[in-house]
């Protein structure tokens, strides 16, 4: 099999799982604990097992030796961007952004994907699957911070909303019953 096809077969079956994974974990197993355990304790068993997760998903990535989601290819691209000798243009434009907006791609990395993808983004070197420095730590968690703060909140307005407009509805029913 073709270097570049097994590639794709790694990514396709790594992609798809991780995305199966979080969604059941983002919008079943968070909106339950926030449901049933309220915002304070949800929030607190939430912000465990995301790390928990997370931290599963660097051993088994880093045991694997496989970038089973295009973060060390993304990461080599995005090098190869940064120090071509062919800056022009829109290469130009995007380097500026890449090399002044590290905070701003690892606060969206937190949130859009999660403290792992944040972090293995963002952790030196590529395909090196090294396990976490000091530094990645400091990053993980507050990564992990960052991801369950937007999370929770985004969840408990969306809970909150649902509640108040379930009892509207009731109440209106009442009144047309």
């Amino acid at each position: 099999m073709s270097k570049i096809l097994n590639r794709i077969l790694i990514f396709l079956t790594g992609a798809t799982t991780f995305t199966v994974i979080n969604y059941s974990f983002d919008f079943v197993l968070y909106p339950f604990a926030l449901y049933q355990l309220g915002l304070v304790y949800g929030f607190s068993v939430m912000v465990v097992l995301s790390f928990l997760f997370c931290w599963g998903y660097f051993l088994i990535y880093d045991y694997l030796k496989r970038d089973f989601l295009g973060i060390e290819f993304s990461k080599e691209k995005m090098n190869s961007i940064i120090t071509s000798n062919e800056s022009v243009g829109l290469k130009l434009f995007l380097i500026k952004i890449i090399r002044k907006s590290h905070l701003f791609l690892f606060v969206f990395l937190s949130i859009y994907f999660n403290p792992f993808v944040a972090v293995a983004f963002k952790r030196k070197g590529n395909f090196e699957y090294n396990g976490l420095s000091a530094h990645d730590w400091r990053m993980f968690i507050l990564s992990v911070i960052i991801s369950n703060g937007f999370w929770a909140s985004t969840v408990f307005l969306g809970l909150s909303f649902f509640e108040f407009l379930y009892k509207i509805i009731m109440q209106w029913w009442k009144i047309i019953a």
